[in-house]
């Protein structure tokens, strides 16, 4: 503040680096009074201090304060009046800001910068004044290409640049001027210095390409001249120049078939035909492009230097779909790269497969298989990985090629365990591609895989979970084959959870469940499970392969109609099997309850981490828990869920300890788990119902810890929407204790002197915190629902048209949702839109604690695309706070809680457009 009358009073002293230091800590400082801006402007601009440690300030000054942008840009535009380099760097400043779209440098302007005497700042034009700013093309098009003759070779390199920019804007209509700036990068290629011909390379490519698409009839001529000029620059004596000019080789539309495969040999080629219908001149040229071509891509690939190596293959990524003949004669070069010593080169190569796989390019051979599969047991796990995304995709021509694959297969799985997931994905894409060699792997190795299930001693075999996959993904989508055991399926299920996301790309778990019941049950008829051919060995079907589906809880409507019964059909001695079964469980649940408080103490101690093992045991040990009858369900899915909470609770509460306080532990991580701490509590209130006032106290207590951590922490955003929750749910518990007659704990003491003071010291009713033991007295029902869409996934997608409405027909079922329950479907498209329809249970019938019905919902908002999917889960809304952090037009009210997993449902635009 003190030193800006002393700058005024010394107008003719330039300014020393310690106050330049000061105003600089002035400008960057928000809080900096306007006057004082002023003062610091007039200073900067006056015409003795214009430096180039005052153009930076001036460039501080309009980012940090919008409202002097203008008159800094005024005071920059006056330094530019000049043709010096401190011109130069004051429009390099003003291309940081936001003004250059608007901005128009004049003629005269541009041309006196870029013929000043300082090369620095006539090379910055040259290279950046087409990007930055308005120069009208003409005019920059004529001083750029005068300048490829300056006799400094970092201008000519920066000119060279500059029209390679040019290009990319496209406003030229004269044929001639494109040729004309061509064929001067074409006299640049023999340039003495490196920086010029690799910018020359790009001229030729971009503007080679400008040539060849002005004139239609003379396109494959002039695009075959431009490949031969590239190709001519492989052996270039620089490094970096042979890389740029497989990169230009990489951008070709037309190449004819004839120097496409004359570069993949060195010697030259001659096409008598070709040869005889040209005439002498022609014929000569031919031969001299032909030279020029001869070996460039084996050269490339054969380089010393792994860049130029990387380059040559990513420039076969665009070659080889212009001729089969010449892909075809290329993978042979391809294979030889997945032996290279750069994982770069490797990883480049198989990218370059995998698109020919896609274009339909890659046709691999017998004596391919070695090298190509050898890769899925390369030390680089990028590698491998893209080596498999090559096998889900490619057409193998035989059975042999086929089992081959699959042995390697097996020997990524075994040397490589982190690669299960996607190893199975690929066996699973190989069935489904291969369903004609399905047939002979079960053939050979049902005894195994049967084998292993009966004797158990390789049940949880990776083997055997891959063979498994490769037998169940060839009747995907309704297709019937007669050649897979029912059997196999039925073993299947027992592996649902590690063979799932072989089949994540097409289904979820659930379809996944209901196709796997539907194929395990054997047809109504009798015929062969495996028959290859007439007096080759059948396996017949064995009796009893049909598993128990009811028992998992999740069945396609149409496959368990027949298995599911209702319960009030089921016989009386069934019902008294399942209340004893229920008691069984209740005191289970007790148990393992029981034990959450005992564990309190040892949290206290820092030892968290021995906490969190024993809590994972519980949580571990209910999860494997499976009963038939619904209450054991309802008791089950809260214990579950409590101990998660419990989990999260211990998580979060290692950042209070003191004895954890070196350890460092991000802001994202913390506000990570409380929010999911939040969530998962608000679930437990919402969806289980008939708590007593003792389990509900439990719960809310629970709650109060939670929005107390968040405000004792300083990583918490929304403090007054948080401590407007946290009061009312302290209201809630001073109700329930009212009624109760039942004395708080300390906590609540503690928490509600706090609120009545308005402070936000929470960390001292924290400490008073212990964890209640929980009784479950087995009156909870859980709240929940399933939704399926019928007929539709992403090979079977519904119809739509852009802009008009959609429908989704929902089949819902809903568990114990009572009357007073607000229900949504929430419906959300990847941008980040979502739609809410409300679901009034007035006007659906249903008997029980169960409803069943079919709704329509709309979806108004399509976009403009070639396809669309929704993503559509049914939510439940929580009213037990009473505090509305948004309020929606349309929507709900209050936060939502999802009772199930979101569908995705696909649409396809069906306009003619």
């Amino acid at each position: 503040m003190d030193d800006t009358p002393q700058l005024q009073s010394n107008s003719e002293q330039p300014l020393t680096l310690h106050t330049l230091s000061s105003i600089r800590s002035l400008l960057i400082n928000p809080s900096t009074p306007k006057p004082t801006l002023s003062s610091i402007l007039q200073t900067l601009t006056r015409s003795s201090q214009l430096t180039h440690h005052t153009l930076n300030l001036l460039t501080d000054l309009a980012i940090h304060h919008p409202s002097f942008s203008q008159l800094a840009l005024d005071s920059l535009l006056t330094a530019t009046e000049s043709p010096t380099r401190l011109a130069v760097d004051s429009l390099a400043s003003i291309s940081e800001l936001s003004f250059p779209d608007s901005f128009e440098l004049d003629d005269g302007r541009f041309v006196s910068l870029c013929f000043g005497p300082s090369i620095p700042g006539r090379i910055w034009m040259l290279k950046n004044a087409g990007y930055l700013f308005k120069v009208r093309p003409a005019l920059l098009f004529t001083v750029l290409l005068g300048f490829t003759k300056d006799p400094y070779p970092y201008v000519r390199a920066a000119s060279l640049e500059g029209l390679v920019g040019l290009s990319e804007r496209g406003d030229f209509n004269d044929v001639s001027m494109v040729k004309g700036c061509y064929q001067r990068a074409l006299q640049l290629l023999t340039d003495m210095e490196d920086c010029v011909r690799i910018s020359a390379v790009r001229v030729v490519a971009s503007w080679g390409l400008m040539l060849s698409a002005s004139n239609a009839d003379m396109k494959a001529y002039w695009c075959n001249e431009v490949f031969a000029k590239l190709c001519s620059m492989v052996r270039d004596m620089s490094m970096k120049v042979r890389v740029e000019a497989f990169n230009g080789l990489a951008k070709m539309e037309i190449v004819s078939k004839d120097f496409l495969l004359q570069s993949l040999s060195k010697r030259v080629l001659r096409n008598e035909k070709q040869m005889e219908a040209m005439d002498q001149s022609t014929s000569e040229q031919f031969v001299t492009l032909a030279t020029s071509v001869a070996g460039a891509l084996v050269h490339g690939l054969e380089e010393e230097f792994f860049e130029v190596r990387k380059s040559a293959c990513q420039s076969l990524h665009t070659l080889t779909i212009l001729s089969v003949e010449f892909a075809r004669e290329a993978l042979d070069l391809l294979m030889d790269m997945l032996n290279d010593d750069s994982v770069v080169v490797r990883l480049q190569a198989l990218e370059t497969m995998h698109h020919m796989a896609i274009n339909g390019c890659l046709k691999l051979q017998e004596k391919h298989l070695h090298m190509f599969l050898g890769a899925l047991v390369d030390n680089c796990r990028e590698v491998r990985c893209a080596e498999r995304k090559i096998l889900k995709i490619v057409k193998l021509n035989d059975l042999a090629m086929f089992k081959s694959s699959i042995d390697r297969l097996m020997e990524n799985l075994d040397s490589y365990l982190q690669d299960e997931a996607d190893v199975f994905s690929a066996f699973s894409h190989l069935g489904r591609n291969h369903k004609k060699f399905v047939g002979y792997i079960v053939k050979e190795t049902f005894e195994e895989v049967e084998a292993a299930f009966e004797g158990n001693d390789e049940f949880k075999s990776a083997r055997i979970a891959a063979l498994l996959i490769i037998s169940i993904s060839a009747p995907l989508f309704n297709e019937y084959l007669g050649v897979i055991p029912p059997v196999l399926f039925s073993y299947a299920v027992t592996l649902l959870d590690r063979i799932y996301y072989a089949f994540s790309d097409i289904m979820d778990k659930d379809a996944l469940l209901a196709y796997l019941c539907e194929k395990s049950r054997p047809p109504s008829y009798s015929a062969p499970n495996i028959s290859h051919g007439e007096g080759e060995q059948q396996l017949p079907l064995i009796e009893g392969d049909t598993p128990n589906c009811a028992s998992n809880g999740v069945i396609d409507s149409e496959v368990g109609s027949q298995i599911m019964k209702e319960q009030k059909e089921l016989p009386s001695y069934q019902v008294e099997q399942h209340q004893s079964e229920y008691s069984e469980v209740t005191k289970f649940v007790n148990f393992i309850l029981a034990k959450c408080p005992d564990m309190w103490q040892t949290i206290e101690t820092g030892l968290t981490n021995e906490v969190l093992r024993s809590l994972r045991c519980l949580k571990e040990e209910l999860s494997t828990m499976k009963f038939d009858s619904l209450g054991s369900h309802d008791a089950l899915a809260f214990a579950l869920l409590y101990i998660r909470i419990i989990i999260l609770l211990v998580e979060v509460w290692e950042h209070l300890l003191p004895a954890k306080g070196s350890r460092s532990h991000g802001m994202g991580e913390l506000e990570f788990k409380l929010g999911k701490l939040d969530r998962r509590i608000k679930e437990l209130m919402s969806t289980f119902v008939g708590f007593s006032a003792e389990e509900e106290l439990n719960m809310l207590e629970l709650i109060l810890v939670t929005y107390a951590l968040r405000l004792c922490k300083l990583e918490t955003i929304c403090v007054n929407l948080t401590f407007k929750r946290l009061t009312s749910i302290y209201s809630c518990v001073e109700s329930v204790l009212k009624e109760r007659s039942v004395l708080p704990s300390n906590f609540v003491v503690e928490l509600g002197k706090l609120l009545h003071e308005c402070s936000l010291q929470f960390d001292r009713c924290l400490k008073l915190f212990s964890l209640k033991k929980f009784v479950f007295h087995g009156t909870v029902k859980h709240l929940k629902a399933e939704l399926s869409i019928s007929n539709n996934d992403s090979l079977h997608p519904f119809p739509f048209v852009s802009g008009l409405p959609v429908s989704i027909p929902c089949k819902i079922k809903l568990h114990n949702i009572i009357s007073n329950c607000k229900l949504w479907l929430r419906i959300s498209l990847d941008d980040g839109l979502v739609q809410y329809v409300f679901l009034d249970l007035d006007n659906f019938i249903g008997t029980g604690d169960v409803k069943i019905f079919d709704f329509v919902a709309p979806f108004y908002r399509t976009p403009k695309s070639n396809s669309l999917t929704l993503k559509v889960c049914i939510s439940l809304e929580c009213l037990f706070e009473n505090v509305s952090p948004i309020q929606r037009y349309g929507g709900p009210k209050y936060e939502l809680v999802p009772l199930c997993k979101e569908k995705q449902v696909y649409y396809f635009n069906v306009n003619k457009d």
